[in-house]
């Protein structure tokens, strides 16, 4: 079977699943150097591929369906007693004494950090847009490069086509 030249770009779909592996790795870095483990749920989800529909290229990554709180800022909200009860067993969560020297339950700690989330919302830890943006300054030319390249090669397929069918 005849490859189509204008989907086929063997350069650019080898240098973005480069790019793809190299962001999975380096947000899986920076999870582990910022101590957001956890039960390492997240960290172990993170998943990347090229998909090419028709020509386009799309690169994705599959991440656990709570990563979006991790990445990003939260509004003041009440997050679930539940989730908040499992963060602190698999974290774990220590407890400290009060001033009366009583140490809080685990639900009491999950009503506490709870209201301070309901309070100030939660600060978004910005790792996968750090390492998207790391490696989109390193990639980016070698896209250009490998694009260029593969048109290159899909321009000359065309050209020694059209001649030939002249003959």
């Amino acid at each position: 079977m005849e490859t189509n030249t204008l989907t086929s770009l063997p350069r650019l779909e080898a240098v973005l699943k480069d790019y793809a592996t190299e962001v999975g790795e380096l947000y899986k870095r920076h999870l582990i150097e910022a101590d957001r483990l956890a039960s390492e749920t997240l960290l172990n989800s993170v998943q990347t591929q090229v998909e090419t529909d028709q020509g386009a290229y799309l690169v994705t990554i599959t991440l656990a369906d709570y990563w979006k709180y991790v990445e990003f800022d939260t509004k003041p909200h009440w997050p679930p007693v539940s989730a908040l009860l499992e963060w602190i067993r698999v974290k774990p969560v220590i407890p400290r004494p009060d001033s009366r020297d009583r140490i809080p339950t685990p639900k009491q700690l999950a009503f506490l950090i709870g209201r301070k989330i309901a309070r100030e919302g939660t600060e978004g830890s910005h790792d996968l847009a750090l390492s998207a943006t790391e490696c989109n300054r390193k990639y980016e030319p070698l896209i250009a490069e490998a694009l260029q390249k593969d048109l290159g090669d899909a321009i000359r397929v065309w050209i020694l086509e059209a001649f030939s069918y002249r003959k």
